[in-house]
């Protein structure tokens, strides 16, 4: 698994993103509230396993912090979206969910910060076993998401843009289950 998360990590930073290692989900908060504070104080937090193993909302609260909540302009004025991934791929450091929720969807894509949330353990070598995963699982997701590093283009005058159809900023927590110096 070690090297899994250093082939992802490379790939990832190299893609633009800053990835760190949180050794369990308790770590999650304290870690947030260090890198959130200089992006902003308005949440779009989906609400996942991942997200409840952490007790994110109360803690992010607690730090001043406010979270959105649901209703139809969910995360069009949020300054930093939190969304938890299925699965990262460490050949391209890129990450998969199911972005069936348009939740997740508005959340990873609206704010100009984008947290992802990765389990450590679903971390694969290649897309090949993460399409795999997904049909072992059964039903092939509605919509499926693919995320390598922040949004950019540079179909303007082929000038690179960072940020233009998505998050500018992309911080990876990739988290263990809090068993070991690997997370397990």
């Amino acid at each position: 698994m070690q090297s899994l998360l250093k082939e992802f990590s490379a790939q990832a930073e190299t893609a633009g993103a800053q990835v760190i290692l949180a050794s369990s989900p308790e770590e999650i908060a304290p870690i947030l509230i260090e890198h959130l504070r200089p992006l902003g104080s308005l949440i779009a937090l989906v609400d996942t396993p991942l997200v409840k193993a952490a007790d994110l909302e109360a803690s992010l609260r607690a730090a001043g912090f406010k979270i959105e909540e649901d209703g139809a302009e969910f995360a069009r004025q949020a300054d930093i979206g939190i969304v938890e991934f299925d699965y990262g791929i460490a050949e391209t450091g890129t990450m998969a969910a199911d972005a069936t929720d348009l939740k997740c969807r508005l959340a990873a894509m609206l704010p100009l910060s984008c947290v992802a949330l990765l389990p450590l353990a679903s971390i694969r070598a290649t897309l090949t076993q993460v399409i795999d995963n997904y049909l072992e699982r059964g039903s092939w997701p509605n919509y499926l998401t693919l995320v390598t590093g922040p949004s950019r283009t540079a179909d303007i005058e082929r000038s690179l843009t960072i940020g233009v159809h998505g998050p500018e900023r992309l911080l990876i927590i990739v988290v263990g289950d809090g068993g070991g110096k690997d997370g397990h």
